[in-house]
């Protein structure tokens, strides 16, 4: 076997970078951790398991958790919170809970890389008659809709604006429909 340069290596290396990778290191972080080239870090993780194993567990953490916070704002969420405030010139704490909604940006990004043949955004356009030829049901639903959103407009709008909120759920159909 031939004699090489002695490796940088040490035991620990592996430990240092699975925590390393828990906060979302990359191969070219782990280099410069451990002051040596990109290429030595490639070389430890294709001939050291014991790296390679710690560099993998810390990433797919990472990611473990990337996914769950990405889901989370899909979905909404809520968060437990401390307030501090001043009462009497004394700081009093309250803790309560604080409602993040559904972030449109999240759910577009999980439902184009979760679902892609329906949510990219270079399918093909769909012609209008094949929307209707392919649907029959739709006039049936738009006007269906049409009247819940009547009804619903009726139920919340005052005495003198009733035609301004019939004209407003005309619009939001349209708009939604």
């Amino acid at each position: 076997m031939p004699a090489g340069r002695p490796t940088a290596y040490k035991p620990e290396n592996a430990e240092t970078a699975r925590r390393a990778c828990l906060l979302g290191a990359t191969n070219q972080d782990l280099a410069e951790r451990f002051e040596v080239s990109r290429t030595t870090i490639d070389n430890w993780l294709a001939t050291i398991p014991d790296f390679s194993h710690a560099v993998t567990q810390g990433r797919q953490v990472a990611d473990e958790a990337v996914v769950a916070a990405l889901f989370a704002r899909a979905v909404g969420m809520e968060h437990k919170s401390t307030k501090v405030f001043c009462r009497n010139g004394q700081p009093v704490t309250a803790e309560y809970m604080q409602y993040f909604p559904p972030d449109m940006r999240a759910c577009m990004f999980w439902l184009r890389n979760r679902l892609p043949a329906q949510w990219r955004e270079n399918r093909p356009v769909a012609r209008e008659a094949d929307i209707y030829e392919s649907d029959s049901g739709l006039e049936a639903w738009k006007r269906e809709r049409l009247a819940e959103i009547v009804e619903q407009a009726r139920a919340t709008a005052g005495p003198t604006e009733p035609d301004a909120a019939l004209v407003d759920a005309a619009a939001r159909l349209q708009v939604h429909g």
